[in-house]
């Protein structure tokens, strides 16, 4: 549909004019819909729709215009068919190329945790940005742009981590951890504690594998070996609780640490609520 930089010099003027004819069509149309940005899918055109715009009106690229209008006209008739380009698809130089592939596994992961009840902007944005990248990638000399694009990618994958409470890696993958206390010689964590942590599994986690990992420790009041007892008994409450809290399949490991590794250094014999604490960093990974 669309074509590289060198293809588009190949175009002879009848080409042009017919591809432009074209694109004013899907760009009018475009311009004369209405929108509302309180969804995904209207939060997406509306954005497609300022891309256009620029591209038509201030670039005179009709092609990709015209390219991405038909996209958010598809978009408003059908939502499932908002996905991010296949930058596999475009003529992009080789230069680009590792930079927008770990994009690429940043957003989708970004897009199987943002769930309906979510602020929408944001991965709108990341969808959005990710194909303005791709596009001028593809022309490849308008640095300003290029940088313009990804910045305002990596700003919204930026929001939807801080949003949702994750880390979205390179490799595509996302880590939350979370932290739970417990009272002076209790295995139980504190129920407080825990109700942010109960409530993370409500997220959008469809074709997602999980792994839990659940660290105890103790602060210095007991003697080591009873702590080490004590961190792992802390461990498997905390599993439990989990076990009670989640509906959904994921793999479990724990670790007991006693007293060793503490949050905060004190003599030893010294009870220290901040000590006191399981660690549960979760993983989420998308299935192959």
């Amino acid at each position: 549909m669309f074509e590289s930089s060198l293809k588009k010099l190949a175009f002879g003027f009848s080409v042009i004019s017919t591809l432009a004819a074209c694109g004013t069509q899907n760009i009018t149309e475009l311009h004369g819909k209405s929108i509302s940005s309180t969804t995904l899918t209207g939060s997406a055109v509306e954005e497609y729709r300022k891309f256009v715009a620029f591209e038509a009106n201030e670039m005179m690229d009709w092609t990709d215009a015209s390219y991405f209008a038909a996209k958010a006209l598809n978009i408003l008739q059908n939502p499932e068919a908002l996905q991010p380009e296949d930058y596999r698809e475009w003529n992009i130089d080789e230069r680009f190329l590792a930079e927008i592939s770990t994009a690429e596994n940043r957003l989708r992961m970004a897009m199987h945790l943002i769930g309906s009840s979510d602020e929408p902007k944001a991965l709108a944005t990341a969808i959005t940005s990710f194909d303005c990248w791709i596009e001028q990638a593809e022309e490849g000399w308008q640095n300003d742009h290029i940088a313009a694009c990804k910045d305002a990618f990596n700003g919204s994958i930026r929001s939807i981590e801080e949003q949702i409470g994750v880390k979205i890696t390179d490799a595509g993958d996302a880590k939350a951890r979370f932290v739970v206390y417990h009272d002076l010689n209790q295995p139980q964590p504190v129920s407080e504690d825990f109700v942010l942590l109960r409530s993370f599994p409500s997220r959008n986690w469809r074709d997602l594998r999980v792994h839990v990992h659940v660290r105890g420790h103790a602060d210095r009041s007991g003697s080591e070996a009873y702590n080490d007892t004590l961190s792992v008994s802390r461990t498997l409450a905390v599993v439990n609780a989990i076990l009670t809290a989640w509906p959904l399949e994921y793999t479990l490991s724990i670790e007991g640490q006693g007293e060793r590794n503490p949050a905060l250094k004190t003599p030893d014999g010294v009870a220290n609520i901040h000590n006191r604490r399981s660690e549960i960093e979760v993983t989420l990974v998308r299935k192959a």
